[in-house]
């Protein structure tokens, strides 16, 4: 947050304490505990927060309901406390502030302790006055989930309305006034189109700035999920927002498994849907009437347009033909300012766009024409290469995209641009490129037409303008675009290390819903690779992460592309039927897992050989899956072949070398051959230590599984130092709340 930003919102938060809009008694308790952090050490300023809250109690008792003035109550909580001496002082410096009324007391650890209270990852800023029309609306949910309601039941809001209409920008903008007003101290924003995005934003909240949740280093989403949810039931304070609960499911998901959850703050849901349950007030949000869309164009546009005699009539056209859609009139805005015409010049641009859009418009694809001729309008002044920018992201998820996706692929956005200049020569009237201007600074330009919003590492593009320029290819175009667009996704990806190394998943969790678009977007075109592979890529990462539910439908559409696609017998089948019997044996479905690994099994032996180390992988499955249903007399010849083929006797030891040996051993300790055990497992640990390095979490699991053996061998002195480092590698890789992690803490107690 810039030093501006913090002190605006302290300022505007202190004034509106001093003028009494904010009655909130717990909110200025809360502040001074903030005040007391920032003048503390820790120890001190937790004796003193516990005066604080001492105090808080005695004077609620005193108040019996009735209000205080934020003033007065700083007096009754100075004297009721006995505070230090520099504790005295902060609340003397609030009191300062609170008293006078152009706030210039505000000082610099006030200004921070507001900082540390508003926490928020709220997508825009607030636009304050030219939010036009909406008051009578914010006022509602003011009243809706205001301060003065129960704060032990969570109070629901829907906003729905048709695409375009500016639900996610009143929602975004009431969060902004409740948290200048003190009426919550955090907002969170959450994506919620879909039940994987709605999984995969939730859990993003556990981390740094937001929740900051150990969790958050767990590589399973449901522990990050689930430790989000408790967290929020023990805050209060706070307000949600899931936006775009567009579909059964997530509304399903929503109002089944989460809202329960959520009793100790509001929440906002947007929404095209208008069926909701009782217990969820609703708000119909229309268009804008034609004198405040007017009146937004004219402030919107001020000094940047070329201004004429007419304007307020020319700009209530605008607003007629744009049919009040407050997503359209942002756009026709930022056209105007971009070019710094007038709105007349507006008006012809734009008839020629909706001339062209009605061309090819029909009824059923359920957009305003008004959007999407706004955005045609805007799309015809961009260059080649700013329009191939876009062309390639409508294909990707509505959510931030990693800059650096176009940034080190520039040669695939001049691709892009090259099939731009194909398909627009000779008739184009796009700006003539001079040189190579960058991708940052294509993107710049994009975010100067307001077509997409750029951060520092990502940008973002309204779900409408993904769709609208997806409508303005042409058919025969589509399938070559969709190819790009996934050679874009694929190349970011490296080989190696696979997606279910931790090496990996910087990368996969910034582009995992990206993924899922195209990939998408290319099954419907007919494109097989490197479609399928990504979406066994994906599906492995998911099934890492514990998120099975997204994982299996994504291995099973694999399997069914390239098995019409290569045959039912091609060794891609075998490799896709292994990971979808992997998936069913980690949830527990071993009678379905079975027959896919003995087929995988049947497709390898018969392709490479029975002793080639392809057959390696297969076979070993079942050994796992034989071991798991207590068949371990069929089992342990399985895991005895699958070393013999993995060790490659001659040569280097191929991959998962190290895993058989630790299957086996652990097959022998369980039937108490520990002598044997124990080389299999330094054996693995000195492999996986030359191969990941010492801090990888294969080194950990092999450390507490040779632990585990020395323990029942009685030989503990050799087995807690072992223990410990596996201990410690887990907690740097994963987080201390892993599963791995909490029961390598557990066996480490079981040592004592």
């Amino acid at each position: 947050m810039s030093q501006k930003r913090k002190s605006t919102i302290a300022r505007k938060l202190m004034k509106n304490l001093s003028r009494g809009v904010v009655k909130s008694i717990p909110f200025i308790g809360a502040l001074t505990e903030q005040l007391i952090y920032g003048t503390l050490d820790e120890q001190a300023a937790k004796k003193e927060t516990e005066k604080l809250h001492a105090a808080l109690s005695q004077i609620a008792e005193r108040q019996q309901g009735q209000d205080f003035a934020p003033a007065d109550f700083l007096n009754e909580l100075k004297g009721q406390g006995a505070f230090r001496e520099e504790v005295a002082a902060e609340i003397d410096g609030l009191h300062a502030v609170l008293n006078d009324p152009g706030n210039a007391a505000i000082s610099e650890e006030l200004a921070d302790a507001v900082e540390r209270m508003i926490v928020h990852n709220l997508p825009y800023r607030s636009i304050g006055g030219l939010l036009k029309g909406r008051q009578d609306m914010l006022d509602r949910l003011r009243d809706e989930l205001g301060a003065g309601k129960t704060a032990a039941i969570t109070q629901v809001q829907a906003i729905h309305g048709l695409g375009g209409v500016g639900k996610t920008r009143l929602s975004v903008e009431y969060a902004w006034n409740a948290l200048e007003e003190g009426r919550h101290t955090a907002a969170f924003f959450v994506v919620a189109d879909s039940v994987a995005n709605m999984n995969t934003n939730l859990a993003a909240l556990a981390g740094p700035g937001l929740l900051n949740l150990p969790e958050q280093e767990s590589r399973e989403q449901p522990v990050i999920v689930e430790a989000v949810l408790s967290e929020l039931a023990r805050r209060s304070g706070w307000l949600m927002i899931f936006d775009n609960v567009d579909s059964d499911e997530s509304a399903a998901r929503l109002h089944r498994d989460v809202l329960p959850r959520l009793t100790g703050g509001n929440v906002l849901i947007t929404s095209r849907k208008s069926n909701w349950p009782d217990e969820v007030s609703d708000l119909a949000i229309d268009k804008l009437e034609e004198t405040d869309a007017a009146a937004y164009l004219l402030e919107k546009t001020g000094s940047k347009r070329a201004k004429s005699d007419d304007d307020e009539q020319l700009a209530g056209d605008i607003a007629r033909e744009l049919d009040g859609l407050p997503v359209a009139l942002e756009q026709a805005a930022a056209y105007i300012c971009r070019r710094h015409i007038g709105l007349g010049t507006y008006l012809k641009d734009f008839g020629e766009s909706r001339r062209k859009v009605l061309s090819w418009y029909k009824a059923e694809l359920n957009y305003p024409v008004a959007v999407l001729a706004a955005w045609e309008t805007t799309n015809e002044r961009l260059g080649a290469s700013e329009r191939g920018i876009l062309r390639l992201a409508s294909f990707l998820a509505p959510e931030a995209i990693p800059a650096e996706l176009f940034e080190s692929k520039a040669e695939k956005v001049e691709e892009a641009a090259g099939l731009i200049r194909e398909e627009t020569s000779p008739r184009s009237e796009s700006p003539v490129e001079e040189g190579d201007p960058g991708v940052r600074s294509l993107l710049a330009e994009l975010a100067g037409w307001s077509m997409i919003a750029l951060e520092q590492e990502s940008f973002t593009m309204h779900r409408l303008v993904q769709d609208s320029i997806r409508l303005t290819i042409p058919k025969d175009k589509l399938k070559a675009w969709v190819s790009l667009a996934l050679e874009v996704v694929n190349q970011y990806i490296p080989a190696a290390p696979p997606s279910n190394d931790v090496r990996s998943w910087h990368i996969w969790k910034s582009v995992d819903t990206h993924v899922r678009a195209v990939v998408s977007h290319a099954d419907g075109e007919g494109i097989t690779e490197p479609t399928t592979r990504l979406m066994n890529d994906l599906a492995l990462y998911l099934k890492t992460h514990a998120r099975f539910d997204d994982a299996e439908p994504m291995y099973r559409r694999a399997l069914q592309i390239d098995e019409q696609a290569l045959g039912k017998d091609h060794p891609k089948i075998a490799t896709e039927l292994n990971n979808l019997a992997e998936l069913l044996r980690a949830t527990n479905h071993t009678k379905e897992a079975e027959p896919l690994i003995r087929r995988a099994l049947e497709i390898d032996e018969k392709y490479f050989g029975k002793d080639h180390h392809k057959v390696g992988i297969p076979l070993n499955n079942l050994a796992q899956l034989l071991h798991d249903t207590n068949r371990l007399k069929e089992a342990e010849p399985l895991m005895r072949r699958v070393a013999e083929i993995l060790q490659n006797p001659g040569g280097e030891p191929f991959p998962n070398y190290s895993t058989a040996l630790n299957n086996l051993a652990l097959l022998l300790k369980e039937t108490n051959r520990l002598d044997e055990a124990e080389p299999m497992y330094r054996r693995a640990l000195e492999i996986d230590e030359q191969s990941f390095g010492k801090d990888h979490p294969n080194v950990a699991r092999d450390l507490n599984n040779l632990a585990l053996l020395l323990q029942a061998r009685n030989r503990l002195k050799e087995a807690e130092p072992l223990m410990r480092r596996a201990l410690e590698i887990f907690e740097k890789s994963l987080g201390p709340d892993h599963p791995n992690t909490m029961k390598v803490r557990e066996n480490l107690e079981g040592l004592k």
